[in-house]
């Protein structure tokens, strides 16, 4: 089983434009527009504007191999009626491949998935796999878009400190292509470094 062949997607870059797209999808009367990236340093003291700050710029998506040996050894074991898969790999895994495959051992409990720790960084161009599982895929889009809205819900409440319980956004399910992935990967990287 190959992974896919990595894409070059032009994404926006503005970290101010990526998040009020977000914020513009919300339907919530609590969140309004993000004026001025002050707004973000002041909840987030290392947060990047993003390169360039206004316009795209080119990502390359790829899978991660931990993700295709993973999706892989769940096919073979099952066929071998093998237990736990352990991978062994040169270094930990971004945390988007831990939290995914997370996600997977959750969905086939009867096939642990042992695999070194993050190391906490998510890079630009990390793909949900086009083939993975659907349930899974679900899953994951709604964790990455969840985190987005953690970091816009605290720069609103900074701004508004008479409330600080985050609303029902009654969401729907995320469409998550590779352009709005890349999206949330790059808001995401820039407070969790």
């Amino acid at each position: 089983m190959r992974p896919p062949a990595a894409e070059s997607i032009e994404v926006r870059s503005g970290s101010l434009e990526i998040l009020n797209l977000r914020c513009s999808q919300i339907p919530s009367k609590e969140i309004t527009l993000i004026e001025d990236w002050d707004l973000v340093t002041d909840v987030y003291e290392e947060a990047q504007p993003g390169q360039p700050i206004n316009g795209k710029k080119r990502v390359n998506f790829t899978q991660h191999c931990e993700i295709t040996l993973a999706l892989n050894m769940l096919t073979r074991y099952a066929q071998l009626a093998r237990k736990k898969i352990e991978m062994g790999v040169s270094k930990a895994c971004c945390e988007w491949c831990c939290e995914y495959l997370d996600l997977l051992a959750s969905e086939y409990p009867e096939h642990p998935i042992l695999v070194r720790a993050s190391h906490g960084k998510q890079p630009d161009g990390w793909m949900i796999p086009p083939k993975g599982v659907d349930p899974v895929t679900k899953k994951m889009a709604r964790l990455i878009t969840g985190r987005v809205d953690e970091v816009i819900w605290k720069i609103q409440t900074r701004r508004r400190s008479d409330s600080n319980e985050l609303p029902d956004f009654a969401m729907e399910e995320p469409d998550f292509g590779a352009s709005e992935q890349a999206i949330t990967n790059n808001i995401i990287k820039m407070w969790d470094a």
